[in-house]
């Protein structure tokens, strides 16, 4: 299954939803400011189904998507098929796909809904992953925050980005362009923001020798199947719990906060798309 099937998946998955289900429309939409604030750790877009269902994306990646807000408007999602934001997760471009993605998501919230489905909590912000000193854990993309969390639990660190100023050495901690850095790592925890700039399917092969690999942020809202068939033990994500407190906190550069709860799903325990559909038709 190469990336472009693993996107292909996830749109069918939407549309199968959809067609049981729908159709269903978009209610609003905040595209994230693309320029990086050194003041924040991050910024997200959302869009928002009639029904208050809602996923977000990853807004800070840089390169095209930074053309994201001239390109589109947010006014212009309202009342919109949702699936015609979601096929834009087939296309080449990061703003696209960044909008796809997220539209994809609000479609799997809506999905979980219907089927009386209620991802697990995360336990923290390390996606329940329980390190100390003497494990070795790794990194797709730099989460500073989990980074310092671990180096201050005494855990040798590596990380692998994208952005060449960034790469740093230090007893404990390598930040590097190379993700063969990864390859003795115990635990890899990974950014869902691979799913936004096409380097998923590029890292799994990086991955293969570590005992756990997670799936990690607030992009990270889609039907879990695909990637938990390509070697992905877990999935965690953000589900959003309070849609207008959540537009409104985005819309003003603010943190998500309690509009939305981490979620932790694990391969072993998640009942799958099907089964899940099966709820769903039998609950109506």
């Amino acid at each position: 299954m190469s990336v472009s099937d693993l996107r292909r998946t996830l749109v069918e998955q939407a549309a199968r939803v959809c067609a049981e289900f729908g159709p269903l429309r978009l209610a609003a939409a905040v595209l994230g400011a693309p320029i990086p604030d050194p003041a924040r750790e991050a910024e997200f877009g959302i869009l928002a189904l009639e029904d208050g269902a809602a996923g977000l994306y990853y807004a800070w990646l840089g390169g095209a998507q930074a053309e994201l807000p001239q390109r589109f408007h947010a006014a212009d999602f309202a009342g919109v098929d949702v699936m015609d934001v979601a096929r834009l997760y087939l296309a080449g471009a990061d703003a696209e796909r960044s909008l796809g993605l997220a539209a994809i998501s609000a479609v799997t919230a809506h999905f979980y809904r219907r089927a009386g489905y209620r991802p697990p909590s995360a336990p923290d912000s390390m996606a329940g992953l329980d390190v100390g000193p003497g494990d070795r854990l790794g990194f797709i993309g730099n989460f500073v925050p989990l980074v310092r969390y671990a180096r201050a639990r005494g855990v040798d660190v590596a990380v692998v980005e994208r952005k060449a100023h960034m790469v740093h050495a230090e007893p404990g901690l390598v930040i590097s362009l190379d993700p063969r850095v990864l390859h003795d790592r115990s635990h890899i925890i990974c950014t869902g923001t691979t799913l936004l700039n096409d380097s998923f399917e590029a890292m799994l092969p990086h991955c293969s020798h570590a005992r756990r690999l997670v799936l990690v942020g607030p992009t990270v809202g889609f039907f879990p199947d695909a990637v938990f068939a390509r070697g992905v033990d877990a999935v965690a994500g953000t589900a959003i719990v309070d849609t207008a407190q959540a537009l409104a906190r985005v819309a003003a550069g603010a943190a998500i906060g309690d509009a939305g709860r981490r979620t932790l799903i694990a391969r072993d325990h998640y009942p799958g798309f099907d089964t899940l559909l099966e709820r769903a038709l039998a609950r109506g």
